[in-house]
């Protein structure tokens, strides 16, 4: 080995430092990442049963004034 060759291991050495830091980070928000997804996927399933019930509650009174309505249409037209 070279006088240069040394120089090439410290540089090596350097990168190789700096790479596994990156991974560290790397790994770090991909946790956290997948921390946030699990969060946002139950959020987004109870909103989703909240729009059910609620899409549910609003036919339930569509059908109420439906009835409603045709109970005065027919009082209506018999008088």
């Amino acid at each position: 080995m070279t006088y240069v060759g040394i120089f090439e291991e410290a540089k090596k050495g350097r990168t190789i430092k700096k790479l596994k830091a990156r991974i560290k980070d790397l790994m770090q928000i991909n946790k956290e990442h997948q921390m946030m997804n699990g969060k946002l996927h139950s959020e987004l399933e109870i909103e989703r049963k909240n729009h059910t019930l609620t899409r549910e509650g609003l036919e339930l009174e569509v059908r109420y004034k439906d009835k409603e309505i045709g109970r005065m249409m027919k009082k209506l037209s018999k008088s």
